[in-house]
């Protein structure tokens, strides 16, 4: 299989979570662009195994990154010492990509729901990071896609045809044997 051409930033973001060690697997227009050999992709979304030591490293890596979460208006984030789980979902500007992270996105369990399906992808040289699977890729979608309430009946009944009332009792006749 041939390398994928992905923008330097995006691989360097990649490269940067991989050389900290965090547990991670690819959602989102990346894995998408992945799986399709190729697509626009302005980010890096990521759901990162959950347990201490590895949002400990995802925090290094992040701040490796000049990470800071992209909310308007918001203190500066000691990342050493936020609380990730806190602000999941959450994109963070960086000085390469952004950086979407998501301990549980729609539709999943987070990390171990994705991790049975999911394939390590070489994209570049040291760059070899776990991708969603297509079949949880749509399922994310699913997920996040707007509920539709559920369907209501009428208020009043339609009159019947011809204008009679819907439940004339001259029309029905008890019989008895």
């Amino acid at each position: 299989m041939s390398e994928l051409e992905l923008d330097p930033a995006l691989l360097a973001t990649l490269r940067t979570l991989e050389e900290h060690h965090v547990e991670f697997i690819v959602v989102g227009e990346l894995a998408a662009a992945i799986h399709d050999n190729g697509g626009f992709v302005s980010g890096v979304a990521v759901v990162p195994g959950s347990y201490g030591r590895n949002v400990d490293r995802l925090r290094a890596a992040l701040a490796s990154l000049d990470a800071r979460p992209d909310v308007a208006g918001e203190q500066p984030l000691d990342l050493h010492e936020a609380d990730l789980h806190a602000l999941s979902p959450c994109t963070f500007v960086t000085a390469e990509a952004d950086v979407e992270v998501a301990f549980e996105p729609a539709g999943t369990h987070g990390y171990r729901d994705l991790f049975d399906d999911a394939a390590r992808m070489r994209l570049a040289r040291g760059v070899q990071p776990l991708v969603a699977s297509p079949g949880d890729l749509e399922r994310i979608a699913r997920g996040s896609e707007p509920m539709l309430p559920p369907a209501q009946p009428p208020k009043v009944l339609p009159p019947e045809p011809g204008g009679g009332e819907p439940w004339a009792k001259d029309r029905f006749r008890a019989s008895r044997a």
